[in-house]
Order: structure tokens, then C-alpha cells, then sequence
């Protein structure tokens, strides 16, 4: 059977950011992420983020970021959004949907940022 594990995390700078984007939030601390992982943008084909900042936002984030994921969920159940995320990414690579799972938030409401 197949396992899910964590192998990457990261965050985008904090604090006070009006020169980031919810977008290049999330961007920063996926490349982030990959990299500790050992992983590109490429081996990504799992995206899961989720947000009232845009419409179907794992399609925004995929093509801000150049992925070309073949599985999305954008669930939005509010602040345990992405807890679920990691369940739903597990249940995936477990079942042999993915391989590879990229889970992201971003947010400006502290940063002034927009």
C-alpha cells in the first residue's frame, strides 16, 4: 500500500508585505517548500490551496506558478480548509491518483498587501 508522507514545508515572509500578492505569498513558500523537499515545480501534479481572494483558485495559483497539476481541490471550509487539504492529498497519493501533492495559503490581511 502506498503511504503519503511530508517531505517539504515553508513559509512566504511575514509580517507587514504590501509587495506581495496572496498569489506570490503562496509562490515564495511552495518554492520554498519543493526545494526542501528536493522537488520542481514539474514533479508537482496534486494542487491544493483554497481562498475567497479569487475564483477557482488552484487554476490561479497552477497558472501563476506554472503547474500543470492533473488532480486540484479547492475545498474552502473555512479555517480548517487546509488541514483537510492534507487529508484529501494523502487520500489521493494513497490511491494512486498523485504522486506528488502541493498544498498552499496565502493571505494580505495583515500584510496591507493586496
Amino acid at each position: 500500500m502506498r503511504k503519503a508522507g511530508i517531505v517539504g514545508v515553508a513559509e512566504s515572509d511575514l509580517g507587514k508585505t504590501p509587495h506581495l500578492t496572496v498569489l506570490s505569498q503562496q509562490a515564495l513558500a511552495a518554492k520554498a517548500a519543493l526545494d526542501e523537499a528536493g522537488l520542481t515545480k514539474h514533479d508537482v501534479d496534486g494542487l491544493f490551496t483554497a481562498g475567497g481572494w479569487g475564483w477557482a483558485p488552484t487554476m490561479m495559483l497552477a497558472e501563476y506558478m506554472g503547474i500543470q497539476p492533473s488532480f486540484t481541490d479547492s475545498t474552502n471550509i473555512g479555517g480548517a480548509s487546509f488541514e483537510a487539504h492534507v487529508g484529501h492529498a494523502a487520500a489521493a497519493i494513497e490511491a494512486g491518483l498523485i504522486d506528488v501533492a502541493l498544498i498552499t495559503y496565502g493571505s494580505t490581511q495583515k500584510s496591507g498587501g493586496g
